[in-house]
């Protein structure tokens, strides 16, 4: 008896401390909140900022827990203490093409001193600083050359949260990691507003707004163009990897492309990410589907022909039969390098694939029939 009193103690004080620390985390935002102006965000979902007259803090969501935890980084003016980001920042390293796209958006590379690979760049003016070894290449997740790094001694480091176990190494070199979670955004402009959160470390704010701004407004055009369509072609999307076809959810990022652009995605549920299915489930999906959406980093010249090759089954689907499949190859295409910050241009193209007589005129600039 004395021992259960004991155990329904301590749970009783393990939940009082519980609620003490989510109350506390209130209470912390809530402070923050008072002392700081909040930036007021459109779309984007995963981060925060403040300013104050003295300074700002981003905050970073973690999506991926349960309860939405978060990082904050202070970026100053003038750095008085260790855990501050003195902005705008002279030395930048980015672990992912995804995090450049924003760089050229806002035209500007000089603050970045490394990146992690070059190996597909289509960017000129970076790939010559990377070429002459004026921007660095630091190597890949759970590969990081440390020692080059520590000695660019950079004054943040972009980091992708997806990429699970790579960063253990740099945690101990004392340089602020900034999570870039631009990609678990659900909706294309939430995407493209992450422009806003790397605008303040290169003193880019009022560029942000306004390149965000043109970009959400063409967008918006462009999806009042679908609205009153009569018919709705379906698609589905990807193809098989390893024995595996991964498909997006029926609330994923990609499905609300689609629905903005006028067809119906053939995955109908309330799933977020991407998820496995094997050839025969995915081919009872989609076998009738109007139009076969492929994103692939395959040579040069791919097509149908080759992407029969790979798996003879594929010349099954009605939209395979009837010649609409659309790719976007990337490498060919800049894919990576730019998509984030032109969900506008990547939605003309699925409107024109969908609703031709929508954008008569219009040449496609990521997506095309495979031919």
């Amino acid at each position: 008896m004395s021992r259960m009193v004991q155990t329904g103690s301590m749970i009783g004080l393990l939940g009082l401390l519980l609620l003490s620390c989510q109350t506390n985390k209130k209470k912390e935002s809530s402070d923050l909140s008072a002392s700081y102006e909040k930036k007021e965000l459109e779309y984007a979902r995963g981060f925060e900022l403040f300013r104050s007259e003295k300074d700002q803090v981003l905050r970073v969501y973690n999506s991926k827990s349960v309860d939405s935890t978060y990082q904050d980084f202070k970026l100053v003016a003038k750095k008085t203490a260790p855990d501050e980001i003195q902005v705008p920042c002279k030395k930048i390293i980015c672990l992912s093409s995804t995090q450049l796209t924003y760089f050229f958006a806002l035209d500007d590379i000089d603050p970045i001193v490394a990146t992690n690979s070059s190996r597909h760049l289509f960017h000129k003016a970076l790939g010559e600083k990377i070429k002459s070894g004026e921007v660095k290449r630091v190597g890949k997740e759970g590969h990081f050359n440390t020692e080059l790094i520590a000695g660019i001694n950079p004054d943040l480091i972009f980091v992708s949260p997806y990429k699970a176990g790579g960063y253990d190494a740099l945690k101990n070199l004392g340089i602020p990691l900034v999570p870039m979670a631009a990609y678990d955004e659900k909706s294309p402009l939430g995407r493209a507003e992450w422009i806003k959160m790397i605008a303040p470390f290169i003193g880019k704010e009022k560029q942000a707004d306004s390149i965000f701004q043109k970009v959400s407004l063409r967008y918006d055009s462009l999806k009042n163009l679908t609205q009153n369509v009569k018919k709705r072609p379906t698609v589905f999307s990807g193809k098989m990897r390893s024995g595996i076809w991964y498909v997006p959810g029926g609330k994923s990022f990609y499905a609300n492309y689609f629905r903005d652009a006028g067809a119906r995605y053939i995955i109908d549920d309330e799933k977020q990410g991407a998820y496995p299915l094997d050839f025969e489930s995915m081919y009872t999906k989609a076998a009738a589907c109007d139009y076969w959406r492929i994103l692939v980093p395959e040579p040069i010249g791919f097509g149908r022909k080759a992407l029969l090759e790979q798996d003879g089954r594929y010349g099954d689907f009605k939209a395979y039969k009837t010649g609409n499949v659309f790719m976007c190859n990337i490498r060919e295409k800049p894919y990576y390098e730019q998509n984030a910050m032109k969900p506008d241009v990547i939605l003309a193209d699925y409107i024109h694939i969908f609703h031709p007589n929508l954008l008569p005129n219009y040449q496609p600039v990521f997506y095309e029939a495979l031919q």
